[in-house]
């Protein structure tokens, strides 16, 4: 059996035995750009019931480290959209990691009641 090697533009082609193979370089991939994603290390302070800050933005994409940390007793903090909730103490603050993966506006809450007002002094985090 005879093997017929033809070369055409760079491309070299076995007939009988069905390789291909080229001699040029492959085209380079296209490389598509990074979203900057940004990381946040934040502290929200507790006392008497209101946390400072009580709104956090960031960036969709960014990265966020919030830490909770009492000044006067034991607080529970809840963020339900991420389903995330802890027991912060003076001793042992409670620290959550997310990434702001979508737009919004979405509550943060004390979960320690401190008289009526309680409810209307929880914070939230906007997602531009």
């Amino acid at each position: 059996m005879k093997r017929i090697l033809l070369v055409l533009a760079g491309t070299a082609c076995m007939v009988s035995g069905l390789a291909l193979a080229s001699t040029q370089p492959a085209p380079p991939k296209s490389v598509a750009p990074a979203t900057a994603r940004r990381f946040h290390k934040i502290t929200i302070i507790a006392v008497e019931g209101k946390i400072t800050p009580d709104v956090i933005r960031v960036h969709r994409g960014d990265l966020v480290r919030l830490t909770f940390q009492p000044k006067d007793g034991t607080y529970a903090v809840y963020i339900p959209i991420l389903k995330l909730k802890g027991k912060a103490t003076p001793e042992r603050p409670v620290t959550f990691e997310f990434a702001a993966s979508s737009e919004g506006e979405y509550e943060m809450r004390c979960r320690k009641f401190w008289g009526v007002k309680h409810w209307s002094e929880n914070g939230k985090i906007v997602v531009e």
